[in-house]
């Protein structure tokens, strides 16, 4: 006699989780915010230099920030810096794009991996416009006039291009090399979804078997 309602509420449970793995599924196809890079330099020695640089295609681009943080790796002084761009590494460096070109030079000591997460941000996520922005990052030996990981430049980047119309705001990131990495960073929300969406199918698979046993 009570079957009609259990059906009725299992149908309502599948409901809301199809809507929350569908949410979900909308997030993951938005290109994500915040990265985690590592750089695996084991294959060299001695001294180096990390280049983290911040690019305008033309002037003026809509705003876009790059912050990096929670760096690991055998960092050393800060040999150079230009442009709009202020921290520490280890520490936390704000880039901006606000100059043509946003450097920082980093002396490093080679042999270790290096890692850092960087999260992008600024109006160009959502205000049209048809220039974009570009975070590279380089690796360079102790003369610092020859390349590592990558003989021809750039080890790994993150193109970012503002909303141009219907078109929201994009971040295509690519590696140079095989000692580059990149990996997405869920963001909170999204840990949120997930558990959320884990936790119906839980309570359902329990009342489905209590059911099975009552009947």
């Amino acid at each position: 006699m009570f079957a009609p309602t259990f059906n009725l509420n299992l149908t309502l449970r599948r409901a809301v989780l199809a809507a929350l793995l569908a949410a979900g599924s909308s997030v993951a196809m938005a290109d994500p915010l915040h990265y985690h890079v590592e750089i695996d330099t084991s294959q060299f020695s001695g001294a180096g230099f990390l280049d983290f640089a911040f690019l305008v295609g033309n002037s003026p681009a809509p705003g876009a920030t790059a912050t990096l943080s929670q760096f690991s790796g055998a960092f050393g002084a800060l040999d150079s810096k230009e442009g709009n761009v202020s921290g520490s590494a280890p520490g936390t460096l704000v880039f901006g794009n606000g100059g043509g070109y946003n450097d920082w030079f980093q002396n490093v000591s080679l042999g270790g991996k290096f890692a850092f997460d960087i999260v992008f941000g600024g109006d160009f996520l959502g205000t049209n416009g048809n220039v974009g922005t570009t975070f590279s990052l380089g690796l360079l030996d102790q003369s610092a006039s020859a390349y590592l990981g990558n003989p021809n430049g750039n080890l790994l980047q993150f193109d970012l291009m503002p909303r141009t119309g219907a078109l929201p705001a994009s971040i295509a990131a690519s590696t140079y090399a095989s000692i580059a990495s990149i990996s997405a960073v869920p963001e909170a929300s999204e840990w949120m979804m997930l558990t959320g969406g884990l936790a119906l199918i839980g309570f359902a698979l329990r009342r489905r078997r209590v059911a099975a046993l009552t009947a």
